[in-house]
């Protein structure tokens, strides 16, 4: 009997620890523990809520941070529905965030996604709050935006038929490409004859430059010739300053008139007379008296 009740009391501690870890992970896990937490509740117009269903997810950022507490409601003052939803009370959103309708997939379940908008926040909504949410991104938009640019496409094409059509019919007739030959036949001559005179050109410049380089080598022969003569000039004029102011021969037969009038003379015997017969015999020429003599003579 004893062995009995301690077996049974061993299932018994068994079951129950058991039951205990069940009901743990109902909490932990199931909406069963959400009725324990704290919310507060807003109400958010959307235009459109299609599948959203009460018990919804309220993410934001990706975690989970309420539900929705009841199924979309008729708005009466104008289109759209109300949806009511229940946010932690330790969750705290910025005013001016954006609540949008999204799906985990092309068929999964519908979430309400909370956008806040960036910077730090100033305000946060309060509770009982009514906000307006932002009209998803969906496949309609897609579909609608491919739609779009489709037709687009459309008429781009029938542009550029029309433009082809307009080329082949007027710019590439046989009258236009005739002209167009006939421009590129003219265009040759142009060319040739332009070269022809390009030629006759060549060679008009070698001229200019020839005559260039035999001026530039005359004016640097003159430029020589004038160069030459100033030296000239120069010599000549220190022999004149010299000559003048000087101490040789030319000096003293300059400023001496005795030397002078004796050259004279001896120039005329030699003459006269020649070298081996020479003899004084030229008029003796008497100085006359310089004007202050003049003066002092009785």
């Amino acid at each position: 009997m004893n062995r009995e009740r301690a077996l049974e009391l061993k299932v018994g501690i068994f079951v129950a620890i058991g039951l205990a870890m069940i009901g743990g992970f109902v909490l932990k896990f199931g909406r069963l523990g959400e009725g324990f937490k704290i919310y507060y509740d807003l109400t958010v117009r959307f235009k459109d809520a299609s599948g959203l269903l009460k018990g919804s997810d309220i993410l934001l950022s990706g975690a989970k941070i309420g539900r929705v507490s009841g199924g979309p409601r008729l708005l009466r003052e104008g289109e759209g529905v109300a949806v009511p939803i229940r946010i932690y009370e330790y969750v705290k959103i910025p005013k001016g965030s954006q609540f949008t309708v999204g799906s985990s997939g092309l068929l999964g379940d519908r979430f309400v996604n909370v956008i806040t908008p960036p910077g730090p926040a100033k305000e946060y909504l309060q509770k009982n709050a009514v906000v307006d949410g932002a009209r998803p991104s969906g496949i309609d938009d897609l579909t609608h935006a491919g739609s779009q640019l489709i037709e687009e496409l459309r008429g781009t094409v029938q542009n550029i038929n029309g433009t082809f059509t307009r080329l082949n019919t007027e710019a590439l007739s046989p009258e236009a490409m005739h002209d167009l030959r006939s421009s590129i036949d003219h265009l040759n001559e142009t060319t040739t004859a332009f070269a022809e005179s390009s030629k006759k050109l060549d060679g008009v410049v070698e001229k200019a430059d020839a005559a260039m380089a035999s001026a530039k080598k005359d004016a640097d022969d003159l430029h020589g010739t004038i160069g030459e003569a100033h030296k000239t000039f120069s010599a000549a004029t220190q022999l004149m300053r010299e000559a003048t102011n000087g101490n040789g021969l030319l000096a003293s037969l300059i400023k001496d008139s005795d030397m002078a009038r004796d050259l004279r003379a001896l120039v005329a015997n030699l003459r006269a007379h020649g070298v081996l017969f020479y003899r004084d015999s030229a008029p003796k020429v008497v100085p006359s008296p310089s004007p202050a003599k003049r003066r002092n003579s009785p």
